[in-house]
């Protein structure tokens, strides 16, 4: 017979693996284009090989990883078509979340959020940077929510993640710290006040924005081969 209680705590174990791996590679300390062994990751994580295969099954269904048969995975590569199709769905998805929350948000919620974002982080020190991409990421979510459209909240979660691996891949986050301060502040104002065109037309110009940072950055900072982007040897170091 089966032990429930082993039985959640593998999943439990699943769960965590999964998170510390997607972080890894958000993170690029897992490359694109990088080969990884069940155990590899193992030996990385500390996890067994259990909770790292239920971890890379769910990266798989995300798109993080690919496997490659008979010797494992591989992290997805990233190329300039996928740069394009992210931004190109964010700019689809997001003004449409925004119009749709435009007088259901929580201001005092947003205004919390923007506080967080205002201070920065320090490029280069892992830990106020994920605190300010966490309240970024946070304060974009609660707009969403606010939609009322599930779906469309957790497709952007989805999409704002992706966008995450390509702040790191270009070094943006250390190089141009101050482009990402975003206007979040306009934003609150417009959607409180129900101004939905307003609201639209400040997150067009946040996303178009933060994609020429990225464009730039990665232009910066990898060789495009095959069609692939990699880290090129001197930003590798």
């Amino acid at each position: 017979m089966r032990n429930p209680l082993a039985d959640e705590r593998q999943k439990s174990l699943g769960e965590q693996a999964f998170d510390r791996l997607k972080e890894d590679i958000v993170w690029c300390r897992l490359m694109p284009g990088e080969e990884v062994s069940e155990a590899r990751l193992a030996a990385l994580t500390g996890f067994g090989k259990a909770p790292i295969r239920e971890a890379l099954f769910r990266l798989a269904q995300e798109g993080y990883v690919i496997a490659i048969p008979r010797r494992g995975h591989m992290i997805a590569p990233v190329t300039l078509q996928m740069v394009k199709d992210i931004f190109e769905l964010r700019l689809l998805l997001e003004p449409a979340a925004v119009e749709k929350a435009c007088g259901r948000v929580e201001r005092a919620d947003l205004l919390r959020l923007d506080a967080i974002c205002a201070k920065g982080y320090r490029p280069g020190d892992e830990v106020s940077e994920a605190r300010f991409m966490a309240a970024n990421k946070a304060f974009h979510m609660a707009v969403a929510w606010a939609s009322g459209n599930a779906r469309l909240a957790r497709s952007l979660s989805q999409i704002i993640d992706e966008m995450a691996r390509l702040l790191h891949l270009g070094f943006v986050l250390r190089e141009r710290p101050e482009g990402l301060r975003g206007e979040h502040s306009a934003l609150i104002d417009a959607l409180v006040k129900g101004d939905c065109e307003g609201a639209r037309a400040i997150t067009v110009t946040h996303v178009e924005s933060v994609r020429g940072l990225v464009l730039e950055g990665i232009s910066a900072h990898t060789g495009l081969y095959e069609t692939e982007l990699r880290r090129t040897p001197a930003a590798a170091g």
